[in-house]
């Protein structure tokens, strides 16, 4: 049974990752006051319409009846009036919430729930206008009680479900008081003529009343699930962002994110990888020589480079092995040339540790890499709690046997047979070292030296 390694250590789904709540309200909060800005849009938009509308009925005499354009006229002027009284309200509180938004601050909710209740006030602003003008019963069969919806449809990104059933309460409450007031007072018709009596009767302005308050009630469940949509969506990616900064630490940024966007599967898988395994030579003497800040600066400054170099080569690093570390090709990422990678990531090692060496920037080092191309069993290992991905098979000890056999054959990088078959269509030089006898393999391996 060949050893077990993890590869980059505990791999959580992002689930279990923790959240940072103030974050997230953060984030709620400012998307909130985004939300607003775009719903005062809007409702600017929705007036401008309006106004618009107004335009048209009195230069477009064909539009409507005569006889009901005479009547309407007479209203279109003070209409006209009251959206460009809300326009300008619209504007300010627009030119308001772009400087909180600068200052990084989100309106109180006093000032919300106030907001809610003048805007709602422009369809009854309008409705009394109408019966004033051209009579109760007519206007609050007209359409202008239909101007409520927008305005109750539009409170659903305050993303807040309590301000719109407040908008939904005081429209209903806002229509009926205004029958209560003027269309009761409206002319009476014959009453012996069913669908007038039908039409005066306070039932069916009541239920209009409550169709405005079970808007309100659609609207604020549909902002509540808006603003759990919302909360879901940041929670993951704060997640996600989280994930790829503790696993970005471990293999690139580009490794990361495609792992994170392609899971590993849970279920066991063959493939074929190389293991390349890396150990500093004579490292106890140094750290003996030296303190443990020192040594550790001296690690910080080795690995500094190595990681960089295996990240560049598509490879992942295992784990630290105090003095070493061990990298994988080919897995979890697909590879198609996993030993040229590899390869290269060594050569790249060394050379840039030579350079330190000469400049006198580090303590006299040698390195040795072991290379072995082979089959392994990977996949993830554990519970919903905790998960590993792990890499099982003799493949793995084999890469770390080479690696010792560094030391006894004098060189820096070796590597098995199958990676050298591998690299034919490189060109490069290898030295054949014979077949060496290592520890935990039961028959002699032919190692070949690359530097």
């Amino acid at each position: 049974m060949g050893e077990t390694h993890n590869l980059n250590g505990p791999v959580r789904s992002t689930l279990s990752l923790p959240v940072h709540r103030d974050v997230i309200e953060t984030t709620v909060r400012r998307e909130s006051v985004s939300s607003e800005l775009r719903r005062v849009r809007l409702l600017i938009g929705f007036l401008g319409f309006l106004l618009l509308i107004d335009a048209l009925l009195r230069i477009a005499p064909n539009l409507i009846n005569a006889a009901l354009r005479i009547r309407l006229l007479g209203a279109l002027v003070p209409y006209a009036i009251a959206v460009v009284v809300f326009l300008v309200y619209e504007v300010a509180v627009y030119r308001w919430l772009l400087a909180l938004q600068r200052k990084d601050r989100a309106p109180s909710i006093g000032f919300l729930y106030a907001n809610v209740l003048v805007e709602i006030s422009l369809p009854t602003s309008l409705l009394i206008v109408t019966v004033l003008i051209i009579g109760g019963l007519p206007a609050l069969l007209g359409s202008v009680p239909f101007f409520y919806f927008p305005f109750i449809v539009l409170t659903t990104l305050n993303l807040d479900w309590s301000l719109c059933l407040f908008g939904g309460a005081m429209a209903g409450a806002e229509f009926f008081a205004t029958y209560v007031m003027f269309g009761r007072a409206s002319p009476a018709a014959p009453t012996d003529v069913q669908i007038m009596r039908m039409l005066t009767s306070a039932h069916q302005y009541l239920i209009k009343s409550l169709m405005l308050l079970t808007g309100g009630l659609i609207a604020g469940f549909v902002a509540n699930q808006l603003r759990h949509q919302l909360v879901r969506v940041i929670a993951t990616l704060q997640e996600r962002d989280r994930a790829v900064s503790i696993f970005g630490q471990h293999v690139s940024a580009e490794v990361a994110d495609l792992l994170l966007r392609q899971p590993i599967e849970l279920a066991a898988q063959e493939g074929e990888v190389c293991v390349m395994f890396l150990d500093i030579r004579n490292f106890s003497q140094m750290a003996n020589e030296h303190s443990p800040s020192e040594v550790m600066d001296y690690l910080n400054t080795l690995f500094g480079f190595m990681i960089p170099a295996v990240n560049e080569e598509r490879g992942i690093i295992n784990k630290f092995l105090g003095d070493g570390f061990m990298a994988v090709f080919g897995a979890p990422i697909q590879n198609e040339k996993p030993c040229h990678h590899a390869v290269s990531a060594a050569m790249k090692i060394l050379a840039h540790v030579e350079k330190l060496n000469a400049e006198g920037r580090i303590p006299a080092t040698r390195l040795g890499i072991g290379l072995h191309m082979g089959r392994v069993m990977t996949g993830n290992v554990g519970g919903t709690e905790r998960k590993e991905y792990t890499i099982i098979g003799d493949a793995v000890n084999l890469a770390s046997r080479i690696e010792q056999a560094t030391k006894q054959l004098g060189a820096q990088l070796l590597v098995s047979q199958a990676v050298v078959t591998l690299l034919a269509d490189t060109g490069c030089a290898v030295q054949d070292m014979g077949l060496v006898e290592l520890k935990g393999q039961a028959q002699p391996v032919r190692l070949f030296k690359l530097a």
